[in-house]
């Protein structure tokens, strides 16, 4: 998935701050010309108004710095039709916001922990998500999870310990660099926990990336049918942002002194007009797993991102689309990044 990220701007300030800033300066050329007594004094309480200070910065960036909340960036989501001929991004990328490490008490706090990034016109309420409550259980015989990629020959930055040579700009049908390597990983991981996975490795955008969701469903729905047990299915990815000058950018965290890759859940819905009558069950799956993540690992998780888009997520409940890091990401990163989700979505599963 493609996204672009301007160096140092944020496409400036909406209508909305110009007119706050418009006032301001109301107020100080009032002051600094003598006109009214008052207008220094309501300028001074204007300037260390904490609130209003917090308001301007989430005018600015999206995000208040005080709370965690849905909103919806300045700028639309940029995604073409599949079959387009030159398919573009699938999201928007939005900068995470801060953690929050205070205690989690109530369903409010637990909203504090959480920020979904809405790209639809629904309305969505963070601790209504959170309140509830939903989790996927392990249970029965056979598989458990089904692991695939849509866009299989996504792959990361060649390293000393992986200096392998791209099919393509930030792709290779090579197995053993791509997204797939990743899923070969979190499966591993699942099953050294007790969890049957079932892992598809077919190149579904390749030799043509249009239609790939359709090919990966097509795939989907026939494994879906062969092990009816599934209960939690998992589109992994690799995100792709990209300055200005086409350098690729780099989500990353530190955990217990290892370097990796951030982590971003895509929840479909049926706002664009495909059938998707259970998206938000999805939506609380992903917000329940998500507020795991930020309590086991506060720094791993992006913003959820709430997409017009389907994504083939009306396939099976506990559909998830699962972001691994970024083209300027290495696979070492990236691994390290899918063996934590493995241990909080087993947590999930068997708790």
């Amino acid at each position: 998935m493609k996204r672009r990220r301007k160096n140092g701007r944020r496409n400036g300030i909406r209508p909305a701050a110009l007119s706050a800033l418009a006032a301001a300066c109301v107020l100080l050329a009032a002051a600094h010309f003598g006109c009214d007594i008052s207008a220094e004094a309501a300028l001074s309480r204007l300037a260390h108004s904490r609130a209003f200070l917090s308001c301007m910065t989430a005018l600015e960036f999206g995000v208040r710095a005080d709370t965690a909340e849905v909103y919806v960036p300045r700028t639309a989501a940029a995604a073409r039709d599949e079959n387009a001929e030159a398919p573009q991004s699938e999201s928007v990328y939005v900068p995470a916001a801060p953690q929050n490490t205070a205690p989690v008490l109530s369903a409010a706090d637990k909203a504090a922990t959480l920020t979904i990034n809405n790209d639809t016109d629904y309305e969505v309420d963070v601790a209504a998500c959170l309140a509830e409550d939903t989790h996927i259980r392990a249970a029965g015989e056979g598989p458990q999870v089904l692991v695939f990629h849509t866009h299989t020959s996504e792959s990361y930055t060649p390293d000393a310990a992986f200096p392998y040579t791209p099919t393509e700009p930030e792709r290779t049908t090579d197995t053993r660099y791509n997204v797939v390597r990743v899923g070969d990983e979190l499966c591993s991981a699942l099953e050294e926990r007790g969890i049957e996975t079932v892992h598809l490795r077919s190149l579904f955008d390749t030799p043509t990336y249009a239609g790939s969701y359709d090919r990966s469903l097509e795939a989907v729905e026939q494994a879906l049918a062969e092990y009816p047990s599934v209960k939690v299915v998992i589109d992994l990815h690799r995100d792709s942002i990209l300055t200005d000058e086409g350098v690729a950018y780099r989500t990353s965290c530190t955990i217990d002194g290892t370097e990796t890759a951030q982590l971003m859940f895509v929840v479909g819905t049926d706002a664009g007009g495909l059938y998707h009558p259970d998206w938000r069950e999805n939506l609380s799956f992903a917000s329940t797993l998500q507020y795991a993540l930020n309590r086991a690992y506060p720094s791993l998780m992006r913003p959820l991102n709430l997409r017009t888009q389907r994504f083939d997520q009306h396939a099976s409940p506990g559909s998830l689309l699962i972001e691994v890091g970024s083209s300027g990401n290495t696979l070492p990163e990236a691994l390290s990044a899918v063996r934590l989700f493995a241990d909080v979505l087993a947590d999930e599963m068997t708790g």
